[in-house]
This record gives structure tokens, C-alpha cells and sequence, in this order.
């Protein structure tokens, strides 16, 4: 190696990731580094959820620019990980890049199609019931504009970075992972489409998950980037549609169901969350958002009903305190509920070959 080369690699293990509070080199980000005649090329992994190019340019600029001998600095970018490359395909040709998750048994994403139906409160509970129940259950935060386990779980710090993956925060007999957990809490995420898939797959694939029963996956609402991109790189056995009583709900998740049947992804039960209200002075039942229409759906589309969570003040302050409310009120009617879920959801495994 040159010495001006020896240099510049030196120089890259001072530039720090803040979000992966790791420097270029140690976090396998350095692919490649060429110097002639004062014209340096650094090739970068580029990892779209903890910098983006022109920081990273910046970043790699400021550090390299002031070397001895340095005249000029290019960096060029590439996205390619052994973790997400596939053998040929017939013929030859490459198949699709997948996201291996060995040691995953099953791979559950929950989606709702319309935003605000209790989506991520869902995941949360089902993941928690599933794991109170004994099985190993990792829960993935799929909703990159809207990343909302980390409050629901009451998580703060960053994960660790060991051995090029990510170690994902255990809490709750959980393992967790949520880009919530990497950018701060009041930080926009203006991606585009292909950022956010890159984003998602950076993330899940580079997640040391282990041996899991389980792994949740709660997407963002909508049928778009995010849904299509996981259906095309991951192995995703089932899913599990949320949505409220109401037709405004109703109708977006036919929409929902249909992108996921049109990209052959199961579909093992709808919830209905938002379902009634009992009143705690006088036990009189209300149906704010209407009545039975989850029902009517899970029928009209084929699958089960798997619960209807009623509206319940445990499950609100529970939520709010960072905490699964079938581990805070285990008695509760909604724990009760998300009890039974779970139950049904561990039957459909076993009815498909899982043990």
C-alpha cells in the first residue's frame, strides 16, 4: 500500500457516523480507496439510514482534502452486502437481491393501508402476547416517516454496532429495531421512494436477529414503496390487516388487501381495533365507529376475525408509558383481546408447518 493511500485510510477511520457513533473503516463502510498523482477515489457501502451522499462527501472531503499531496477527492458510492447478494438465477442471470433472515421462522408484517388505526399499538401488543406465550419474537419498525415503537416501548438509546450488524434493543422479552432509534426524535424523514426502501433493507438485513419464532414487521400505512420493496426482498410468510369499524377505514384496507394479494403475500386474519366503547359508570356499550364492519369484512374476504379491541383506557395509559399493556394490565379487556390474537396467530404457525 502507498503511503498517501495508507494515509487516506487513516484519515476515513477519523470520520465519525454520529448516527452509528462509529467511524467509516470500522463500520464497513470503506469498499475501496485509489490515490495517483494526487487524485484520490474513495468507494463507499453506501448506507442510506445513518448519512446521506453529499454528508458523507462532505465528511470524507474535509478529512482527505487537507492530506499532503492531496489534490483532488472524489467519492463514488455502492450498495452491495454478501447478506444481500443471491446466486444465479436459470440461465445464469442474477435473481432478485433477498434479504436473508436465517434463523427466522416466521416474518409477520401488520398493515392497515390508512393511517391512525392503531397499526403500531397492535404490533406492539401482538409481538409482546406472542412472546409472553414463550416463543423468541424480534419486532421491526417498518414505518420509516413515522417511527413510532420507540415510544411505545419507551426507548431512547441508540442500538450497538458490532461486527458490521446491527445489535437490536431487548426489552420486554422483545428484540427490537426502529429507525426511531438512530435519527432524533424531532427529525423529518424527506426521502423518496427508492430511500426508503434502501433505508428498510439496510436496516432489517443488517439486524443481528438471531433464532426467532417471530419476526413483526409494522409497515407504514399505504400500498407503496415500503410494501412493494419488502414483498420483492424478503421471505414474508403472512400478514395481518388492522383496521377500525368504519367505511372510511374499510375502504382503504380493500385497497391494502388487494396489493398484497396481488404481490402473494398471505393473509392470515384481520383485527379490528377501535371496535366499541364501554362506558366504566354504566356499562352501556357504544359503537363510535360503527358496528361490525371488521366482521363483515373478514367474511366477505375469506380470512378470520382475529380480535376486536375495544376502545380502553388501560391500553391509552399503558401506550403512553412505554409499555405492552398486556405486561401493564394483563386483565384488562384489551389484553385480553390482544391475548387472543396472539393465541390465534400461534395456531395459524403451527396449522402451516411451523412448530
Amino acid at each position: 500500500m502507498s503511503r498517501l493511500r495508507e494515509q487516506v485510510r487513516q484519515a476515513l477511520g477519523e470520520v465519525i457516523v454520529p448516527k452509528l457513533q462509529r467511524d467509516l473503516v470500522s463500520a464497513g463502510m470503506v469498499e475501496q480507496v485509489e490515490t495517483h498523482d494526487g487524485q484520490v477515489k474513495v468507494l463507499l457501502n453506501f448506507k442510506p439510514a445513518y448519512a446521506s451522499k453529499s454528508e458523507l462527501r462532505d465528511w470524507v472531503s474535509q478529512k482527505v482534502g487537507v492530506l499532503a499531496g492531496v489534490d483532488q477527492v472524489t467519492v463514488e458510492f455502492v450498495r452491495s452486502s454478501p447478506q444481500q447478494r443471491s446466486p444465479a438465477g436459470p440461465q445464469g442471470r442474477p435473481s432478485k437481491l433477498k434479504i436473508e433472515l436465517e434463523g427466522v421462522r416466521e416474518v409477520l408484517t401488520v398493515f392497515s393501508a390508512k393511517g391512525g388505526v392503531g397499526k403500531s399499538t397492535v404490533s406492539v401488543n401482538l409481538a409482546e402476547a406472542l412472546a409472553r406465550q414463550g416463543a423468541r419474537v424480534g419486532l421491526f419498525d417498518a414505518d420509516i416517516q413515522g417511527p413510532n415503537i420507540p415510544n411505545l416501548l419507551g426507548l431512547k438509546d441508540p442500538p450497538l454496532y458490532e461486527n458490521n450488524q446491527i445489535i437490536p434493543i431487548a426489552k420486554y422479552d422483545l428484540l427490537i429495531m426502529s429507525l426511531g432509534l438512530i435519527v432524533s426524535a424531532d427529525e423529518a424523514m424527506i426521502w423518496r421512494g427508492p430511500m426508503i426502501t434502501k433505508a428498510i433493507d439496510e436496516l432489517l438485513g443488517g439486524v443481528a436477529w438471531g433464532q426467532l419464532d417471530y419476526l413483526i414487521i409494522d409497515l407504514p400505512p399505504g400500498t407503496g414503496d415500503a410494501q412493494l420493496g419488502l414483498a420483492q426482498d424478503v421471505r414474508l410468510t403472512g400478514s395481518i390487516a388492522v383496521t377500525t369499524p368504519q367505511e372510511l377505514a374499510l375502504s382503504d384496507l380493500r385497497r391494502g388487501i388487494k396489493a398484497f394479494r396481488e404481490l402473494k403475500i398471505p393473509i392470515w386474519g384481520l383485527v379490528e381495533n377501535m371496535s366499541y366503547f364501554v362506558c366504566p359508570h354504566c356499562d352501556r356499550r357504544s359503537d363510535i365507529f360503527g358496528s361490525e364492519g371488521g366482521v363483515t369484512e373478514a367474511k366477505r374476504q375469506g380470512f378470520p376475525l382475529l380480535g376486536q379491541i375495544p376502545f380502553d383506557l388501560a391500553l391509552r395509559q399503558a401506550s403512553d408509558q412505554g409499555e405492552p399493556v398486556v405486561l401493564q394490565a394483563p386483565d384488562s379487556q384489551a389484553a385480553q383481546v390482544f391475548i387472543q390474537i396472539a393465541q390465534a396467530v400461534s395456531e395459524q404457525s403451527k396449522s402451516k408447518g411451523g412448530s
